[in-house]
């Protein structure tokens, strides 16, 4: 269901809900500065607004066509870029996008799935706190400021998450599974490629010259995103490097394991081997063995193979196999 919610913005930088049925003649006025979000629209509820606002040709095309992959489009009149952006965030990152329309006096946000950052109601509540203009370009800025918080954020998280996988892995190697590391890869992949994505798109907004997207005072917001995000893309390199090491461990104890196991077999195959070769011998079946007629023969060779066996126990635990799985 299409989800439509219209602002207008004083000159005290506060947002005022606007009827949508008027948005028409709030965006012909040049001198109000206006907000349209459109959630969840069909293409023809989509075109119909976009008629009704008059954005026809390649604008429309656009806005209805690349809104699945980031982009950035500099028209003659409009500004039009497709940011990623996280929809949700558990149980697992889920990455959508958002089409940010900017005209001289008109901002229209496009998104299939509701939006924590480029949601009016929530976005416009302490408005006049970060606003530094009225006008479009500050409140994408704004907006960019916080997209690249909540990006900083989930990455400062994972590294924390990380540093603490280490330190279990530290005390209990056996405390960190595979399938652990392989959620924390997926969730560092995905702010990964969000992260890749948005930078150069707020690089090009920062660097834009058009007329009527003229950032002024509220540059400092944009300038201040893309040290957040670069910043992020600094820790999730790391992240990877640490993701890579936690797992090479997790192998080299699971190799180490294994080992263990294949040198106590080869120990005890050991131990029973000459055990093995008299069994074999005293089983064979000629007339002429003359420990078959020995009184005591069966005791004998128990007794013969037990010993032989401590033995090599004995010998076995002194050299330190028994207690690390390999000889010392």
């Amino acid at each position: 269901m299409m989800i439509v919610q219209c602002y207008e913005f004083d000159e005290s930088f506060q947002a005022k809900p606007v009827d949508a049925n008027r948005i028409v003649v709030a965006c012909a006025d040049t001198a109000r500065t206006t907000w349209l979000d459109v959630e969840a629209a069909s293409s023809q509820e989509l075109d119909q607004w976009l008629e009704r606002l008059g954005l026809t040709g390649l604008t429309r095309q656009l806005c209805r066509d690349a809104n699945d992959r980031p982009g950035f489009y500099p028209l003659r009149t409009e500004i039009i870029a497709v940011f990623p952006l996280l929809v949700e965030t558990k149980p697992r990152l889920v990455v959508d996008y958002i089409s940010v329309l900017c005209r001289e006096n008109l901002l229209i946000t496009l998104h299939a799935k509701p939006t924590k950052n480029f949601k009016p109601s929530e976005a416009l509540a302490s408005t006049g706190d970060w606003l530094t203009e009225v006008s479009v370009a500050a409140l994408v800025s704004a907006m960019m400021f916080d997209l690249s918080q909540l990006n900083l954020q989930h990455t400062v998280e994972l590294r924390n998450a990380l540093i603490a996988m280490d330190q279990r892995m530290d005390r209990d190697p056996d405390a960190v599974s595979p399938e652990e590391i392989r959620d924390q890869r997926t969730e560092q992949l995905t702010l990964d490629a969000l992260v890749s994505d948005q930078l150069p798109l707020m690089e090009a907004l920062a660097a834009t010259d058009k007329s009527f997207f003229q950032l002024n005072t509220a540059g400092e917001y944009l300038s201040c995103a893309l040290a957040n995000l670069r910043a992020a893309a600094s820790t999730l390199s790391w992240a990877d490097r640490q993701i890579s090491a936690i797992r090479s461990g997790v192998e080299l104890h699971a190799q180490e394991n294994t080992n263990r196991r294949l040198n106590m077999l080869t120990i005890l195959s050991a131990i029973f081997m000459p055990i093995t070769l008299l069994a074999s011998i005293w089983g064979m079946n000629f007339q002429d063995m003359p420990e078959l007629r020995m009184p005591f023969g069966y005791g004998f060779a128990l007794g013969a193979m037990f010993l032989v066996g401590l033995g090599m126990y004995l010998y076995f635990r002194r050299t330190g196999w028994l207690d690390s799985g390999g000889a010392r």
